[in-house]
């Protein structure tokens, strides 16, 4: 473990990839082998792409459809995965093959590479699934709306909550029944 580079003086306001409230939520439902992480794995806290066989899953849209919205925001929902080397440094990457929980509806704490402010869109960067803010219907270049909105604003790079209403299900995935929960 490296040497501490940075002290908080008090607890942050979440962490990227954790549920804000208590509010209803929704998953993107996987076919019958799930939704996996793929090469590289999936980093928590950003946007990800169900790719063209149902299951692998990437911060990048598949080749196929190059500017589809992602398919939901990579949750933190795992504990240990870091089960080889327990000691070493923490990680906000799911590791390839292992299961990936993918919501399309609820209140999170996430990371914009941008100011945010309430009321903003959040748009997805096709290259890694890292978080823009925008104006609503003004993508950034090389971004993709995602339907959801900025609730709690924040500095550039500090935490921040958005939020996507629990409305009426749409398809997640190829493989899925175009049921999501």
């Amino acid at each position: 473990m490296s040497f501490p580079t940075r002290i908080n003086y008090g607890p942050p306001l979440g962490y990227p990839g954790d549920q804000a409230s208590a509010n209803p939520t929704r998953t993107a439902i996987p076919g019958e082998l799930g939704h996996r992480a793929g090469d590289g794995g999936v980093t928590v806290g950003a946007f990800a792409w169900v790719q063209d066989d149902g299951v692998t899953v990437l911060n990048k849209p598949p080749a196929s459809t190059p500017n589809a919205p992602p398919t939901g925001f990579a949750i933190r929902d795992q504990s240990n995965v870091n089960l080889g080397n327990v000691l070493s440094q923490s990680t906000m990457i799911v590791p390839p093959n292992f299961m990936v929980t993918l919501h399309t509806g609820g209140d999170y704490f996430a990371v914009s590479s941008t100011p945010a402010t309430p009321g903003q869109a959040v748009y997805a960067s096709l290259t890694d699934g890292t978080i823009q803010t925008g104006s609503p219907g003004a993508a950034p270049s090389g971004t993709s709306a995602t339907g959801w909105i900025v609730t709690r604003g924040a500095d550039a790079g500090a935490v921040m909550i958005m939020s996507a209403t629990v409305g009426p299900a749409q398809a997640s995935s190829p493989s899925s029944s175009g049921k999501t929960s």
